[in-house]
Order: structure tokens, then C-alpha cells, then sequence
């Protein structure tokens, strides 16, 4: 049974690995080399005609093959004797992080993406740090209660650095993204999207890993 979870960790590291490096080479290629408006790409169909297919469905196909080629990678490492530490828990707290993050600040997202003009009484910038400070909240409380969960004895050390490196993860999350969607024009089209979104949960994930890393230093597995 051990060995089936360690090859699933595996595997999931490299789905998510394989989807996301799909979607941000072909969201900077085409930010790149057009088309600028987003339109259609024309392709073979089975029927032998040709078919269109809209730009986010493009996407979705792409991130699709990034993450089988990422589990395939993973079997075919693991049947090489590759393995993970599984007391590390690296990727369940950078998930349980970001699934934090992205509830505190779904409010201020759906707003930006569905409300023309907001209340006189609610300034954007109030709204965003609100949402802002709920998803931290909810980061650190996500960590720590789903660590506790599981038994795990670092779960208070994380809780705290967590708290105190997320803070620092999310200002340079915001200017990767800002620099991300400023070299590509800020336009809106869906490349723009994936690349500075892509860009921004990496570096939240990679801040989440480092606060990880700093709690289990007094509680290095043997």
C-alpha cells in the first residue's frame, strides 16, 4: 500500500508540474507570436472537414497532455527507484495554502469579473485588501488545521512561518504578475491570463514550500 502512495505523490507532483509548464509555454508562445485578439485555431477534424476550436478550449487540451505526460513521468521515474519523502508533506501545504488564498480572495475575483461599477461606499482598493487579508487568514488557518489533522507534529512551527513569509510571497507574486502582464501589453486576452496567473500561483507555491521548509527544520524525519 506504501508503495502505490508514494507513487501517486510522484504523480502528482508531476501532473501539476507538466500542466502548468504546458500552459505557460504556450500562453508566452502565443503572447509572443500571435494571434493578439484570441481568436480561433483551425484543425483537423475527425470527419476529415476542419474544425475550430476556441482558445480556452485550447488551453484546456494543452494542460490535459501536460498532466498525463506529468503522471507517465512520474510512473516511469518511480519504476526507476525514484521516490518522495512522504513525512514532508512539501506539496499537500502549498496546496492546502493556495486552496486558502484562493477562497479569501474569490470575492474581489468575481467582482473584478462580473460588477461594472461598484457601491460609492466600497473603494476596489478596500475590497482587495479585505479579500487580501481574508486569504491570509485562511492560508495559515488551512495549513495548520489540516497539518493537526494528519497527526502532523510541525503543524504549529509551519502556522507560524506560513504567517510570517506569506506576507513577503505575496508582494513578489504581485509584482511577478504585474511584470508578467505588463511585458504582454497588459492585454486580456486568454495568454495574458494564464501567463501572470501561472506566474503567481508558482510563486505563492514556492513561498508556501520555504515556509514548509523552515517548520519542519526542528522536525527533520529521520
Amino acid at each position: 500500500m506504501r508503495h502505490y502512495a508514494c507513487m501517486g505523490r510522484m504523480c502528482l507532483w508531476l501532473m501539476f508540474l507538466g500542466c502548468v509548464i504546458g500552459l505557460l509555454a504556450a500562453a508566452v508562445f502565443e503572447a509572443l507570436t500571435g494571434p493578439g485578439s484570441g481568436g480561433y485555431l483551425v484543425v483537423g477534424s475527425f470527419t476529415g472537414g476542419g474544425a475550430t476550436v476556441a482558445e480556452p478550449t485550447r488551453y484546456a487540451v494543452i494542460a490535459a497532455v501536460g498532466t498525463v505526460t506529468g503522471a507517465l513521468g512520474g510512473g516511469m521515474l518511480h519504476l526507476t527507484g525514484a521516490r518522495v519523502q512522504p513525512k514532508r508533506r512539501v506539496g499537500f501545504t502549498a496546496a492546502v495554502g493556495l486552496a486558502g488564498c484562493a477562497v479569501g480572495v474569490l470575492p474581489a475575483m468575481v467582482a473584478a469579473a462580473t460588477v461594472a461599477d461598484l457601491p460609492d461606499w466600497l473603494h476596489p482598493l478596500v475590497l482587495y485588501a479585505v479579500c487580501g487579508a481574508l486569504g491570509y487568514g485562511l492560508a495559515i488557518a488551512a495549513v495548520y488545521t489540516t497539518l493537526r489533522m494528519v497527526g502532523d507534529q510541525a503543524a504549529r512551527a509551519t502556522g507560524r512561518a506560513v504567517a510570517l513569509v506569506l506576507p513577503v510571497g505575496a508582494l513578489i507574486a504581485t509584482a511577478v504578475g504585474v511584470a508578467s502582464a505588463w511585458a504582454l501589453g497588459f492585454s486580456t486576452v486568454t495568454s495574458t491570463w494564464v501567463v501572470a496567473t501561472t506566474l503567481v500561483i508558482l510563486t505563492l507555491s514556492a513561498t508556501l514550500a520555504v515556509a514548509r521548509a523552515i517548520g519542519l527544520r526542528p522536525h527533520r524525519p529521520l
